[in-house]
């Protein structure tokens, strides 16, 4: 079940999003719901992805990608990134 979502947010945010979105082939809505799917099943912990990754990551859900914070994330950031 999907419900109607009102949100402020800054212009030029909506215009880079949007280019996000049809780059990869997504919605925002799908982008806003992984995220906000992501947040609230850590506790509300709110991950911090570095851009490249992100980007590198494309169609990957954010649940499936390690946080920063873990060795996991710094290996395959270096591997596929840097390497």
């Amino acid at each position: 079940m999907t419900t109607k979502l009102t949100l402020s947010v800054e212009k030029r945010v909506v215009q880079k999003a949007k280019l996000y979105a049809r780059t990869h082939r997504k919605s925002l809505s799908q982008l806003v719901t992984s995220y906000l799917d992501h947040i609230s099943s850590k506790d509300g912990e709110l991950p911090v992805y570095d851009p490249e990754v992100l980007d590198a990551a494309g169609q990957i859900p954010l649940n499936r990608i390690p946080a920063a914070r873990e060795p996991k994330y710094r290996y395959l950031k270096d591997k596929y990134l840097h390497g």
